[in-house]
């Protein structure tokens, strides 16, 4: 099985960056913690290009999974189902999360 990888990009709602950046956080920390086929799996945030968050931020996880099982496991967590549940009860994304599967091409991640 090839790997897979995506990226997941989330706008938050006005008003609710920190409580977006916090869940989000927490999720990283479930992924770090029990996802053992999860690769890597980096939260960022968009920044004005001098290292300064931008004013409407925009976040992005980038993932890579050993294989799709990896990812349908990782669907199937409570905490990811808990997540998405407060992103809705708190109306903390303005528009749908937006999530892009990756051919890998070429280059790497390490050296």
């Amino acid at each position: 099985m090839s790997e897979i990888h995506l990226i997941a990009t989330l706008r938050p709602a006005p008003g609710k960056e920190a409580q977006l950046r916090e869940i989000l956080r927490e999720t990283t920390a479930h992924v770090t913690h029990v996802e053992k086929d999860c690769l890597s799996f980096l939260l960022t945030e968009m920044t004005d290009g001098n290292g300064r968050q931008s004013h409407r931020e925009l976040t992005r996880h980038m993932s890579r999974w050993a294989n799709a099982e990896a990812l349908v496991r990782h669907h199937q967590r409570e905490w990811l189902k808990t997540m998405y549940q407060q992103f809705e009860a708190g109306e903390l994304l303005e528009g749908p999360e937006m999530i892009e599967s990756l051919l890998f091409v070429d280059g790497f991640v390490s050296r």
